[in-house]
């Protein structure tokens, strides 16, 4: 099993500067602790907090990291974004990673991102589907044509191709019944959200996995999992720990979301000593298709240090006991 690390938003007391020195050093670290998927995420001015944009970002990072790591979007919000502008910054950015680039794509949450880029928010989901078809498109022929309810393209040429055959792979976020099933007709992967809870995961995969072959798509490969973890000396030192780091942030986005919740710790992660977190991830894998697996190590308010230390204690502790665990395969 894999592991992969998420960068995420900083409080407005950082700086820019400061904020992207912090993930150079996550990154640093992440490469040493035998980490290899560095996943970042996408908001518009998001309420308190600052979001560094993904594309750029990866972009500089792909001179950071080993070429085994892969790079990722997770997710960009893509109904924001039009597609021509989105399908060529893509096929850029895979040629600059060369061809390490996992594109992530979803809806995203926020109306009020919606209403400053003018997109209505009703729209998002046909947008969605209709902005993955045109990036298939873009990134195997020279001539993009395409026949949509919000875009409409003819004879548009296509000069830019990505370094992966047909593209980079879609991983489609998603968290209703439709959502996930355009993400098994339309993507490579699915990345689940955090807040699932464990015993639910056979359930939802195995939901997705049949939405495939409804599709008359392959199984694929194992699907991503966000999740949580926070190692400690037993279960309540690590949930006490995870309570101080991330409390904070679950008010916030409780505040941000109608659905937010901020007691989640106790019930979605992965909390306890390193022992105790293997054999909840083993557990997970052996009852549901998922890899890799992506936590965040940099909660809001922890300083550049912490987040550094954090990620060496997780290459200490948890990685090499991942590398023992093989994932179920997809059915």
């Amino acid at each position: 099993m894999d592991l992969g690390i998420i960068l995420g938003d900083c409080p407005l007391e950082i700086s820019e500067r400061d904020q992207f020195n912090g993930m150079l050093r996550q990154v640093e670290a992440a490469q040493q602790a035998g980490v290899n998927y560095i996943v970042i995420g996408q908001h518009y001015m998001f309420s308190g907090a600052r979001w560094l944009q993904p594309v750029p970002v990866l972009a500089r990072l792909a001179a950071e990291v080993d070429p085994s790591t892969r790079l990722c979007t997770q997710v960009l919000v893509g109904p924001l974004h039009h597609p021509v502008a989105l399908g060529e910054e893509l096929a850029t950015l895979d040629v600059v990673t060369d061809g390490r680039l996992i594109v992530g794509l979803g809806l995203g949450y926020l109306p009020r991102e919606y209403d400053v880029f003018g997109v209505p928010f009703t729209e998002r989901g046909r947008r969605l589907s209709e902005i993955i078809e045109i990036l298939r498109i873009m990134w195997s022929k020279d001539s993009l044509n395409y026949d949509g309810r919000h875009y409409q393209f003819r004879d548009v040429p296509v000069t830019t191709h990505p370094v992966q055959e047909s593209g980079p792979p879609i991983w489609v976020g998603a968290s209703g019944e439709a959502g996930v099933r355009r993400a098994a007709r339309l993507g490579d992967g699915w990345p689940i959200r955090p807040q699932e809870k464990p015993e639910d995961l056979p359930g939802i995969v195995g939901a997705y996995y049949a939405a495939r072959r409804e599709a008359g798509r392959s199984p694929g490969l194992p699907v991503p999992l966000r999740r949580e973890v926070m190692l400690g000396a037993g279960h309540q030192d690590a949930l006490a720990r995870a309570r101080r780091l991330a409390g904070p942030y679950y008010a916030t986005m409780a505040t941000a979301r109608a659905d937010g919740r901020v007691d989640v710790i106790e019930d979605f992660w992965v909390l306890g000593s390193p022992d105790e977190c293997v054999a909840q991830l083993r557990q997970i894998s052996g009852s549901a298709s998922v890899n890799p697996v992506i936590t965040r190590a940099n909660w809001p308010g922890m300083s550049a240090d912490e987040s550094v230390d954090y990620i060496r204690e997780l290459g200490r502790n948890l990685v090499p006991a991942l590398r023992e665990v093989n994932p179920m395969a997809p059915r």
